[in-house]
């Protein structure tokens, strides 16, 4: 009877401690994965930075009028390309306000 019952401790105190040194290990192996984790976080921020830099550099607009005037040729127009017109509200109502009129630019022979 008594070696049954000290088998039965040993069984039980063995899985008890098994059990704990389990929760140990997979704890050890959460905090490995959390800090790859975050070092991974840190890297695509860093990333997000650089490229959030970037688009700023290519979309300034000094940059790209200096683009279209190279590349395509673009340059503003000239004071007798510009043509205003006067803008109507949809309705055809006068509005509560002088609306200022809309400039266009046409293109000319030159």
């Amino acid at each position: 009877m008594k070696l049954i019952l000290w088998t039965l401790l040993t069984v039980s105190l063995s899985g008890v401690l098994l059990f704990y040194v389990w929760g140990k290990v997979d704890v050890v192996r959460l905090g490995y994965e959390l800090d790859a984790l975050l070092k991974k976080k840190a890297a695509v921020a860093q990333e997000h930075d650089r490229l959030q830099a970037r688009l700023s550099q290519l979309t300034a607009p000094e940059r790209i009028a200096s683009e279209v005037g190279k590349k395509l040729g673009m340059r503003p127009p000239r004071p007798q390309q510009v043509v205003l017109v006067p803008s109507r509200p949809e309705n055809g109502k006068p509005s509560d306000g002088p609306e200022p009129p809309l400039r266009l630019a046409r293109q000319t022979g030159n």
